[in-house]
């Protein structure tokens, strides 16, 4: 299971003119977990969609796809939060430190 925490909820937007039409691309910025304490950022488009809120998420099952040859890619990732995919699996989040009170 892949963990992506989304930090802060800034927008990244650029603006860019396609064949004459200007257009806005909108983003965030978020990390996955690679765990051992390391982390890699990657930018998630958000369309006209709502802005990720702090915390953490999976990447939703939609997301993947393959590639010309077979291969593994990643399409437009949308994020489910962490804590809705626990309850649609029907499992009790493990508990956290800062969830225990200590």
């Amino acid at each position: 299971m892949s963990i992506v925490r989304v930090k802060d909820d800034r927008v990244i937007e650029r603006q860019v003119t396609i064949k004459g039409v200007p257009q806005i691309f909108r983003e965030q910025r978020v990390a996955l977990i690679l765990g051992g304490g390391y982390e890699t950022a990657f930018n998630v488009g958000l369309g006209t969609g709502p802005v990720y809120q702090v915390g953490d998420y999976l990447i939703h099952p939609d997301s993947y796809g393959h590639g010309k040859y077979g291969d593994l890619q990643l399409n437009r990732p949308k994020l489910i939060p962490l804590a809705v995919a626990f309850k649609d699996a029907g499992v009790t989040p493990p508990a956290t430190p800062a969830a225990a009170g200590k």
